[in-house]
């Protein structure tokens, strides 16, 4: 159970005490509360009134060590969210809707900000087709680019855009926790069925992963060596490479990749990848 003794949460608990495993459980949730649009401290006093509540604005500010005005608009924030609700009472507490419940709101909050978005779409391209195109193509148009992305959403976007694109060759190399995102991340959905060549190797790893499994083996190596762990790229016609730089060794919202079509980075990968798919062993 959570020590309800007065002002304290299980925020501040202690390793080592009865309610530090509770704290990492719902930093963990406050963590994953953030990917819905809330912030660090809507989030804590969310979770606080979901744990602790019902309870009154000074109780949340003075147990939180939150400042008084901004408990308020924290509170009205999340109501407005339709979050959390206001008891009729004097004075008014506060309490927290369900977790499942909240998520429900918060996903369909999020989808209908798609929608909207997306409805806007031929809108705002007829605006920008409307102004003309000032700039003068030179010789700079052609130079090779280099694109920087961070964190799940951007990152997966682009993979999922070079898989849909490719035309020749797709190849992967990875580790087994870079797999799972990928295969969380729905990369793996369209690779079966692609008409391009797929290669993956795996690495660290002495067994292929079972969401990999519905690959063709042929398609997929294995190597044992621990050299690669943080290693991670893929490479679409031998025209884009995305590389992590972060990998799954890093929180989701952290991890953080380059993308690039410079040929001579591409061949460099290319030969590596080459190298490392001879030196590998096939799944059996």
């Amino acid at each position: 159970m959570l020590d309800k003794e007065k002002n304290l949460t299980v925020f501040d608990s202690d390793p080592g005490s009865h309610m530090y495993d509770n704290k990492m459980r719902l930093e963990k949730i406050k963590g994953e509360l953030l990917k819905f649009g809330l912030t660090s401290n809507q989030a804590k006093v969310y979770i606080f009134l979901g744990k602790f509540g019902p309870k009154t604005a000074p109780d949340v500010f003075k147990a939180l060590g939150l400042p008084r005005t901004e408990t308020y608009y924290i509170i009205n924030t999340l109501q407005n969210r339709g979050i959390v609700t206001a008891e009729l009472s004097s004075p008014t507490r506060y309490s927290a809707l369900p977790i499942e419940k909240t998520i429900s709101i918060l996903i369909d909050a999020e989808k209908e900000k798609i929608n909207t978005l997306a409805k806007q779409q031929d809108e705002i391209s007829e605006l920008w087709n409307a102004v003309p195109t000032l700039a003068i193509e030179t010789i700079d148009d052609e130079k090779e680019k280099l694109q920087m992305l961070q964190g799940n959403p951007q990152i997966f976007t682009k993979i999922s855009n070079m898989v849909n694109t490719a035309r020749e060759e797709f190849l992967i190399f990875g580790s087994v926790k870079d797999l799972s995102r990928f295969y969380h991340s729905n990369i793996f959905d369209t690779l079966p069925n692609s008409i391009f060549n797929v290669r993956i190797i795996v690495s660290p790893a002495h067994t292929v992963p079972e969401y990999v499994e519905k690959i063709d083996k042929r398609r997929i190596k294995i190597m044992p060596t621990s050299k690669t762990d943080n290693q991670c790229f893929v490479l679409k016609d031998n025209r884009e490479i995305l590389m992590f730089l972060r990998n799954a060794t890093h929180p989701s919202n952290d991890i953080f990749a380059v993308w690039s079509d410079s040929k001579p980075l591409i061949d460099a990968m290319h030969n590596l990848f080459d190298y490392s798919w001879e030196e590998a062993s096939v799944c059996r």
